[in-house]
């Protein structure tokens, strides 16, 4: 099926990643790329028998490359013509870790991209509990990213952990579709620096000057700010351990409160209770504390129609620039220069053609992350 002169099928997969049919009859298809949090898709299409047998809750769509995701929502359509459709949504399937808590007390002391993978390692792939196992799940290759962490957890939901740790350190994940193989592969990446500044990368800079962008909305928001923290631990009243964060002083400076009592000042090893050094307990406090700071950061966030009409300057997606890439973008007329990250694309298909919205920079929280804070 062909959008705009872009080929776009889309492969249907049972459960057990065995091949049912070929969507080819869809109306809208949005596909969704996310940085931070897993991806999401939406598709309208004509209700036909084939379409209901092939679109079930629980099955899974392949679009291309290695992004998969599976369905979770089915909603059928009568309007006022007439016409019936149907309509499906659902998660790429990296929302599938969503399904499982960190089981046990967790103490780790490495890289950030060895604790993402301990975490879905011991929750997911190899769990002591076999029916915590999620089929087809393994790792992916090592990057060997260097970035250091002491952190401590219990029973949070993986996703939230590892969205915290993606914030905080700037690093993606995804759970892979190995297409060949029939397997998931989760791995931890990162964007390229492709900002003006370096001279490294190939340089994207996004403007209307450029004629690379079509439409454009700037936002810049302190009501969610905050850049101090005080964290409390373990103990009670005057024994209660406590850190804190400091930046900022008078009207610069937004406080705010951690509650981090479920970080214990032991941990097990074997059968044995040990005493974690009071510097490193700190230390745990206070990553605590800079992952709950990510939650309250200052928004700037441009969202933008990116221009893909094909001539000779334009900067070609996936190719120029991609998820997760830090780029600059700039308004002359409005002056403002800023060098961020691509933290979400939308990739939209229909009879019109394809087209793209990108996301730059961190936008604003929404009444599901505030509750899901609490």
């Amino acid at each position: 099926m062909l959008f705009g002169g872009v080929l776009m099928d889309l492969e249907i997969y049972d459960k057990n990643y065995e091949l049912l049919g070929v969507l080819d009859n869809f109306e809208l298809l949005k596909w969704n790329r996310r940085y931070y949090i897993p991806g999401k898709f939406e598709i309208t299409c004509p209700l036909t028998t084939d379409n209901l047998e092939l679109l079930k809750k629980g099955n899974i769509i392949y679009k291309s490359g290695d992004e998969a995701g599976f369905i979770d929502y089915r909603n059928i359509k009568l309007s006022s013509l007439g016409n019936e459709v149907l309509y499906i949504k659902g998660e790429f399937l990296t929302g599938f870790l969503g399904r499982r808590i960190i089981w046990d007390q967790l103490c780790y002391t490495g890289t950030v991209e060895g604790l993402c993978r301990k975490i879905v390692e011991e929750n997911c792939i190899n769990p002591k509990n076999l029916n915590r196992r999620i089929p087809l799940l393994s790792l992916g290759a090592l990057k060997n990213f260097s970035e250091a962490i002491e952190y401590q957890n219990s029973y949070g939901n993986i996703i939230n952990e590892l969205e915290g740790l993606s914030r905080s350190y700037g690093m993606g994940y995804k759970v892979k579709f190995n297409y060949d193989l029939r397997m998931l592969e989760f791995e931890v990446y990162k964007g390229l620096d492709r900002t003006d500044s370096q001279n490294i990368n190939d340089k994207a800079l996004f403007s209307r000057q450029y004629e690379n962008i079509l439409e454009q909305d700037y936002i810049e928001s302190l009501v969610d700010y905050r850049n101090t923290a005080l964290i409390a631990g373990e103990g009670e009243g005057t024994n209660r351990k406590m850190a804190s964060i400091e930046k900022g002083i008078g009207l610069e400076r937004y406080e705010f409160y951690v509650d981090a009592r479920d970080l214990r000042s032991t941990k097990q090893v074997g059968d044995s209770e040990v005493v974690i050094p009071d510097n490193e307990y700190t230390s745990m406090l206070t990553q605590r504390g800079y992952s709950k700071l990510e939650e309250h950061k200052e928004v700037l966030c441009f969202d933008s129609v990116i221009n893909t009409s094909a001539y000779q300057e334009s900067l070609i997606y996936k190719t120029d620039y991609d998820l997760g890439d830090i780029v600059t973008v700039y308004d002359e007329k409005w002056n403002i220069t800023v060098d961020t990250r691509i933290t979400e694309v939308e990739e939209i298909y229909q009879n019109s053609g394809m087209s793209i919205n990108v996301i730059f920079g961190n936008d604003m929280p929404t009444i599901y992350n505030k509750i899901k804070r609490m």
